[in-house]
């Protein structure tokens, strides 16, 4: 009988004040480059101890989508590029207490679904403890972001090793919301701004803002804040925009040459490195088998630590196949025609 491989999950290496430490660290100028390279490998193996709570999470979601075809569920550990930046950025935040180092994709294809899949999750016996929700339909991001996060802490009987404060959080998000998140993002890579962080050129940011107030009046929900609730408003503006600066030229223009043979060679389920060269704009793309969680997160890290003098960035991602793979993530394979094909049709 052949061996079955285990996965190998990683636990935590460092104290909570070493992790938070390590955070504080990223934030200061003056930090040695001894002192950069510990802290980023404190907050590596932080970031991979959380693997394990966030497949926990990520099972119990598959399980929920029953047969449904139409329902995407994934799983990622956050980018240490999008990390330090977080840490940056928000100077009162703990590393410790970062409450989205793991999280989940959970898609579906109206909003009554979101709502209603979220609360079958709360009313679902979890042992994982509830913390907040938040709700960014009813009340969307200035940046223009809808979706509705929960946020749990892992809680396991039979694992105390990652019973840590290990945050993990759940995205739900409609189609549309998906599909207007990831062409935010794919701009961000190409153009490498932090629009998702609300950096970046005003008029770039503000094309994203008034689409996505156009996709919330199509779901019926409130539309971005300084934004108008009237359709022909907001189009004429997002035309003028377009006019002056050729936004949706651009991201038609954004392609990436995928290599398919990679994608039908491992069409199944496990763990998927993806490897964007800006330069060359080629996608490479690393399968690692279930059991093989380390080896990916060995593999994540070398390609991390280099990415500035490389030109390179990466994603770790679990999921069913290489079919779902593509669909959560567009934003690495550019497949963000959908996005522009439904701007150009308001603008007509």
């Amino acid at each position: 009988m052949p061996e079955i491989k285990q996965q190998r999950w990683k636990s935590v290496e460092y104290t909570k004040r070493q992790i938070n430490d390590a955070g504080n660290t990223i934030r200061r100028d003056d930090a040695t480059e001894e002192e950069l390279d510990f802290a980023t490998t404190v907050i590596d193996n932080w970031r991979a101890a959380h693997a394990y709570p966030l497949h926990v999470i990520y099972m119990h979601l598959r399980r929920m989508t029953g047969t449904r075809r139409d329902i995407l569920v994934v799983e990622r550990l956050k980018r240490l590029d999008s990390i330090i930046g977080k840490l940056k950025r928000e100077n009162g935040m703990d590393l410790w207490r970062m409450q989205d180092l793991g999280g989940c994709r959970f898609i579906v294809p109206t909003v009554d679904e979101v709502f209603a899949f979220a609360e079958k999750y709360k009313n679902s016996r979890v042992r994982h403890e509830y913390k907040r929700t938040y709700d960014y339909i009813n009340n969307p991001k200035p940046s223009g972001y809808r979706s509705l996060h929960l946020v749990y802490k892992f809680h396991s009987d039979t694992k105390d090793t990652y019973n840590q404060n290990m945050l993990i959080e759940i995205q739900f998000r409609t189609h549309l919301q998906h599909v207007w998140a990831t062409a935010l993002e794919t701009m961000g890579l190409f153009t490498k701004q932090a629009l998702k962080a609300g950096q970046g050129e005003e008029y770039v940011k503000r094309f994203f803002v008034l689409v996505s107030s156009l996709f919330a009046l199509k779901e019926g929900y409130p539309v971005i804040p300084g934004t108008l609730a009237d359709e022909k408003e907001l189009i004429s503006e997002i035309e003028q925009i377009n006019n002056d600066h050729h936004l949706v030229e651009m991201l038609r223009a954004i392609r990436v040459a995928l290599d398919h043979e990679d994608g039908k060679k491992f069409d199944k389920q496990g763990y998927y490195v993806l490897i964007l060269n800006y330069n060359t704009h080629r996608l490479r793309i690393r399968y690692f088998l279930p059991s093989q969680i380390d080896e990916a997160n060995t593999l994540y890290t070398q390609i991390e630590s280099n990415r500035r003098a490389t030109g390179i960035d990466a994603v770790l991602v679990r999921a069913a196949s290489f079919g779902v793979l593509k669909a959560a993530y567009p934003n690495y394979f550019a497949d963000i025609g959908e996005f522009v094909d439904l701007v150009e049709e308001y603008l007509r």
